[in-house]
């Protein structure tokens, strides 16, 4: 099974299947892969003298924890909840997209701990398949490689083809058959 840019019911199928800490292991792999983008923005951010803790970080190793067997109750995952939400969104700007969708993808598998729904599972993925479409519409939109008239469904074609997605689809047809 090869999962495909923006094919949610195939995913749905394969999410079904698997156990609830199995669809928050499943969630918490996306997350990590994207972490780098989230570091980007971290870095952008303390050169402007943000010098908090990292509270995405904090929540990442909380989730891997209880992955790994550790007690975490609710009352922990709405405080890790809170402190991602309130991480310096006066920083947000137009050339971190990425890594403030990083951010918000943890924030959804926090929610995913709390509830290990398919649904929830599903909304992790689909923030991820946005990051995607972002990020290679920006590239796109640098290269030139826009005609004047490509419509809404030929970008969706080249977010599909391109090596990014190919590759994180890969990965999460390879984390889903390792998880069943």
């Amino acid at each position: 099974m090869l999962l495909k840019y923006r094919q949610f019911h195939i995913l749905e199928r394969e999410i079904e299947a698997l156990a609830p800490m199995h669809r928050v292991a499943f969630a918490a792999a996306c997350c990590e892969r994207l972490y780098p983008n989230y570091g980007i923005f971290l870095r952008e951010i303390k050169e402007q003298g943000w010098n908090e803790k990292d509270p995405i970080r904090e929540a990442l190793d909380e989730i891997c924890e209880f992955l790994a067997g550790k007690k975490i109750d609710a009352a922990r995952f709405r405080e890790l909840l809170s402190n991602c939400e309130e991480y310096p969104y006066e920083y947000e700007n137009e050339e971190t997209p990425e890594g403030q969708r990083g951010a918000w993808i943890v924030c959804e598998t926090i929610e995913l701990c709390l509830d290990p729904s398919v649904r929830q599972t599903i909304s992790v993925v689909k923030q991820i398949h946005e990051t995607l479409f972002e990020y290679i519409d920006y590239l796109c939109q640098c290269e030139d490689e826009y005609s004047e008239d490509m419509s809404h469904e030929e970008l969706v074609e080249i977010v599909s083809n391109h090596p990014f997605t190919v590759r994180e689809m890969a990965k999460q047809s390879e984390d889903l058959q390792r998880l069943r």
